[in-house]
């Protein structure tokens, strides 16, 4: 029986598709595999036809929320991860999450470290990587999971040290579940906020699991471009801070965006079959 889905989360005709369709295919146990889309084309159907995958087209094009809700709906599974189209997931990812969510009845979501992709290469660990891990560790070292609320909210007051694509959601626990249509970027810091009210455990699989790729057209790059990513954080901080808090830590965050802006920029990506 499968209880893993991976949705994978096509947007336009993004050149490594077919790669994390290849790493999903690699994984040691199997999962059904279905792609959604909002902005359907020749591109994707072709390329889902090769793998012999379904696609599912969402009409109702109101931002990535509401293409996020409705890969969530379309999982037919106990489990589903909603896989960026971008990303590498190791053969390890399924069979791990999956083991280490069901040592306990009431798994929210389970989410693994991860390393970046640059020019395919595995970058080098940045310094807020390094922090995600240490706050991790910190709130989570002996068990690698929270069930308190109190604790489960502790763990994102800085930001959120979850690596969204990574995360592998119980749809027994989320029943009903939505993203919220107020935010576009920060939309996944602002669910496990939201998630860490619930009654139930986040847990954590420490072992690098996912690769996840930094490039020029992917929609975190153009929110930043746009300055929707700091306006986001600065509304997630203040629903946490007082407004001062909240600012400074907005800046410090905004600040980090830009390095790693021109890191990206600095690099022409140009993918290789893997």
């Amino acid at each position: 029986m499968i209880n893993h889905s991976f949705a994978v989360m096509a947007y336009r005709d993004s050149p490594y598709l077919s790669l994390c369709l290849d790493s999903l295919f690699r994984q040691k146990v199997e999962s059904a595999v279905f792609i959604t889309t909002s902005t359907p084309s020749d591109y994707i159907f072709n390329i889902a036809r090769q793998y012999g995958v379904e696609v599912f087209v969402n009409d109702d094009r109101k931002g990535i929320s509401q293409d996020w809700n409705f890969s969530l709906r379309k999982a037919k599974t106990k489990y589903v991860t909603l896989a960026h189209q971008d990303d590498i997931y190791l053969p390890e990812y399924s069979i791990d999450s999956m083991r280490a969510a069901e040592k306990f009845n009431d798994t929210i979501v389970s989410f693994t470290n991860y390393r970046e992709l640059n020019l395919d290469q595995e970058a080098r660990k940045k310094l807020i990587i390094k922090i995600k891990e240490w706050i991790l560790i910190g709130f989570m070292p002996f068990k690698n999971n929270i069930k308190r609320k109190f604790w489960k909210k502790m763990v994102l007051t800085f930001g959120s040290p979850i690596a969204c694509p990574s995360v592998m959601y119980n749809l027994e626990q989320l029943i009903d579940f939505n993203f919220s249509t107020e935010y576009s970027i920060s939309l996944d810091w602002e669910a496990w906020f939201r998630m860490a009210g619930f009654k139930g455990r986040f847990v954590y699989v420490p072992k690098v699991l996912l690769k996840h790729r930094i490039h020029l057209q992917s929609e975190t790059t153009a929110g930043l471009e746009a300055n929707i990513r700091q306006m986001e954080d600065l509304k997630m901080f203040k629903r946490i801070w007082p407004s001062t808090v909240a600012k400074f830590l907005a800046k410090l965050y905004s600040g980090s965006y830009k390095s790693n802006e021109g890191k990206i920029k600095s690099n022409i990506f140009v993918p290789k079959k893997m």
